[in-house]
């Protein structure tokens, strides 16, 4: 998977608390959380309109998933390489053909559209919820 990573700071001194209480707790939490987070990056990756040479989909096809462990936090992440140029933007040449979507292209520089942080801005509300509701218990 690419390199990418995106923390959720201000949960630490909770998380430490849930884990202190429990690490059966706490990686019950991490797990619901990363499979959350996978649901919403889902539905806010992008996804390319099909052309007669290129099929859209691969990014979304790439999202792939590693579930927390004792030792390991959990990753939710993509394996195609064009996936932080997506997430963050990048610089392209105009006038340059591409032969995939045949096409010249116009725009000197493409914005992100940071689908992956607003998938993890979804989820860190409901995360800090289940880490408070697991605290109480």
């Amino acid at each position: 998977m690419e390199k990418c990573k995106i923390r959720l700071n201000g949960f630490e001194a909770l998380a430490a608390k849930v884990q202190e209480k429990s690490q059966e707790d706490f990686l019950a939490c991490s797990r619901r959380a990363v499979l959350l987070l996978r649901v919403n990056a889902r539905k806010h990756t992008p996804v390319a309109k099909s052309t007669a040479q290129h099929t859209g989909g691969s990014l979304r096809q790439s999202l792939r998933v590693q579930m927390p462990s004792a030792g390991a936090p959990g990753i939710v992440g993509y394996t195609v390489h064009y996936a932080p140029h997506v997430e963050y933007g990048h610089r392209q040449q105009p006038g340059r053909f591409v032969p995939q979507i045949g096409k010249r292209l116009k725009a000197s520089y493409v914005p992100g559209q940071y689908f992956l942080k607003t998938a993890v801005e979804e989820t860190r509300p409901e995360f800090y919820q289940d880490l408070k509701e697991t605290l109480k218990k």
